[in-house]
């Protein structure tokens, strides 16, 4: 009973306020990603095309910042000019 009246205790440094926020590759694309393919989705989620409030406003400008390639990497030592980060097809 303690244990559940107890306040919470934690490092006051600014980090963690939110949830990482961003775009995974996997979940829509799985293994079906490149380099070019990236690029386009990190453009995307700088470019201001929306609008909030009446201001063009990107996704990172809303905390979506985050772009992680969660498919392919695995791939390590197959890569062309001796790579090992992804293979010769991106």
């Amino acid at each position: 009973l303690a244990v559940l009246l107890s306040p919470a205790w934690g490092i006051d440094n600014g980090l963690g306020l939110t949830p990482p926020m961003g775009w995974r590759s996997w979940n829509q694309f799985g293994w079906n990603v490149n380099q070019t393919f990236i690029e386009k989705i990190m453009d995307a989620m700088v470019s201001r095309r929306r609008l909030v409030d009446g201001k063009p406003t990107s996704l990172c400008d809303l905390g979506y910042c985050d772009v992680g390639l969660d498919g392919g990497w695995q791939k390590c030592g197959a890569g062309a000019n001796n790579y090992t980060y992804h293979d010769a097809t991106g």
